[in-house]
């Protein structure tokens, strides 16, 4: 019982303050913040795989308070995570306390930031720590931060911190980051460039974490023949500081986008890696072009051994990444191919995008009264070429050793993931729209998500929404996925009706009937509604949702089977 009234404490918490709408204001101080609670009450179905829970009523929550007064500002956040949703059970997330606190003060030449921060340098590809609530990830650095603007167009950050490590204790850390960050904007420097449209801005990154080194690393050599035996990696050649460096350019011209960024990471031999000595190396790629009615966006990636984590023997997730390699694939919101987001390989990918938006013009044959939008989409990747070195085929394992060769710009020969996709959208009238879009997936599911085989299939997904008058709204949604690999084919149907701006309710279904198991070719039903009041939102949803994973911007979190109704509330103040 003490836990359920412990679970209910910040929601009564939320609606005791969600009164307090707008900013409050106090002479030339104000005080904002924001509230959000995410509850569940589980119950267990063996058919779909959810299982019976300790505590059946769970939640997320939290509260975020900010005191401002000219250029100084203050803020904290309290999180209640002691009883979280499942999911976050599984990845350790939970806990409770205050996690985030931060003083900051700025003018126009210096910004100094002590307490919490989040912080990302250029594409994130040295540095990035950020905050993902759905994926519950949250790699801020509790330490200080330095932002100087010398003269307009320059910019150089310094930061120096701990990172987050969900809810421990920051006492007794041996490992720190620390890290520099200049950047100039040449347009602004000299204002006749984007005065004739040229934007032009250089920069470049150091960073370096140190993690104190003083236990030997054991590992097995010649594994697999008569002559194994037990090898050793002292303390004195595990490296303690290991540094990144980055360089980028962004170039615009009129409706022209050049970006690029480069990388390299000194040696790093952590458990991801299995504790090798190669330097790991990134580079960055993209070029978009755009003009009225057709637009063009080609992006390259290369990852090779760029896994960079605050401490070498933490694997799981996305705990204490340090780092980022953007996903440069296309994201999607279709729900049935949700469980096939590509996950982004530091270790080992290599791949390119494209891009083609054309609309057909308004007022022809095709293109209707209102034009009709087309999207093509392509998108490759694969793992990178690797070639062991002598000394690790004469060793038996590449423990200890360089590990590999690569040749920079060769393909590996396992495919990781593809996407092709059309996809047609056309208004019909003021009141009626229709997307239609089709999609062939090939998606490694070894290597992304630890099952067998490869999973190809191929979607179409039709979107239709109705605007019956100013407030009332309607939008049907169908999804079709055709595959013989993984658990088969899915079905998938969702309504939704729309009264603006306060309420809207749906229902849904994703059948799976193309199970090869007959046992398990079953319905995920999921009814959901929701009430918006001024900054408030009220949201409840009764359903089961299919074990998979959750994607967004290339992270990927497990989530578990589950069965049950859920309560959300966001507000602020």
């Amino acid at each position: 019982m003490r836990k359920h009234l412990s679970l209910i404490i910040p929601v009564i918490l939320l609606f005791s303050l969600s009164s307090l709408q707008g900013q409050h204001q106090l002479g030339s101080s104000r005080i904002s913040g924001d509230f959000g609670f995410n509850g569940m009450y589980y119950m267990p179905d063996s058919l779909i795989g959810a299982e019976k829970v300790d505590s059946k009523v769970r939640a997320n929550a939290f509260i975020n308070l900010l005191y401002s007064n000219g250029g100084f500002s203050a803020g904290v956040r309290y999180e209640y995570y002691q009883f979280p949703l499942i999911d976050f059970e599984k990845i350790q997330y939970q806990g409770q306390g205050v996690r985030y606190f931060f003083a900051d003060y700025k003018n126009k030449f210096i910004q100094v930031t002590a307490g919490n921060f989040y912080e990302q340098f250029g594409n994130g590809l040295a540095l990035r720590a950020y905050e993902d609530r759905q994926l519950g990830i949250d790699n801020s650095l509790l330490g200080a931060r330095v932002k100087v603007t010398p003269y307009k167009g320059i910019t150089v950050k310094g930061v120096w911190g701990i990172e987050r490590f969900n809810f421990e204790s920051y006492l007794g850390r041996r490992d720190f980051v620390r890290g520099f960050d200049g950047e100039i904007a040449l347009g602004e420097l000299i204002p006749k460039m984007q005065e004739k449209g040229f934007t032009t801005n250089i920069g470049a990154s150091f960073v370096s974490k140190f993690e104190k080194a003083d236990e030997s690393i054991l590992g097995t050599l010649y594994p697999g023949t008569d002559s194994t035996c037990t090898g050793e990696i002292p303390a004195d050649k595990i490296p303690q500081n290991i540094p990144i460096w980055a360089t980028r350019l962004n170039f615009g011209y009129k409706g022209f986008r050049f970006d690029a960024e480069f990388a390299q990471k000194m040696q790093d031999p952590n458990v991801s890696n299995d504790f090798i000595y190669k330097k790991g190396e990134a580079l960055f790629l993209s070029a978009t072009y755009s003009m009225k009615g057709f637009g063009v966006a080609a992006s390259f990636i290369r990852s090779d051994n760029m896994d960079f984590r605050s401490q070498r023997m933490v694997q799981q997730n996305s705990w204490l990444n340090i780092n980022n390699i953007p996903a440069i694939n296309r994201q999607y919101s279709y729900q049935l191919i949700s469980d096939y987001g590509f996950a982004s390989q530091p270790n080992s990918q290599i791949g390119v995008q494209l891009q083609v938006n054309y609309k057909i013009p308004k007022k022809t044959k095709l293109g209707g009264k209102y034009g009709t939008d087309l999207t093509f989409n392509f998108s490759r990747f694969h793992n990178t070429d690797q070639q062991p070195v002598a000394l690790a085929i004469e060793n038996g394992t590449a423990r200890g050793t360089e590990g590999y060769t690569s040749s920079f710009f060769k393909f590996g020969p396992d495919l990781l993931y593809q996407d092709i996709g059309l996809e047609i959208s056309h208004r019909f009238t003021k009141s009626w729209k229709w997307t239609l879009a089709y999609n062939f997936i090939s998606y490694n599911l070894e290597i992304l998500q630890g099952h067998e085989g490869m999973m190809r299939g191929h979607l179409v997904a039709s979107d239709l929404q109705w605007k019956i008058t100013s407030k009332h709204a309607l939008h049907l949604d169908l999804q079709h996925l055709y595959t013989k690999d993984d658990d088969g084919s899915h079905i998938y149907g969702m309504l939704e009706y729309s009264i603006s701006p306060k309420w809207f309710i749906s229902i849904g279904d994703d059948w799976n009937y193309g199970n090869p198991d007959p046992s398990r070719r079953l319905h995920y039903f999921n009814i959901a509604g929701a009430f918006v009041w001024n900054t408030t939102r009220i949201a409840l949803n009764f359903g089961k949702t299919q074990e998979g994973i959750l994607c967004i911007g290339g992270v990927c979190r497990a989530v578990p089977a589950s069965y049950g109704v859920g309560l959300s509330i966001t507000t602020s103040f």
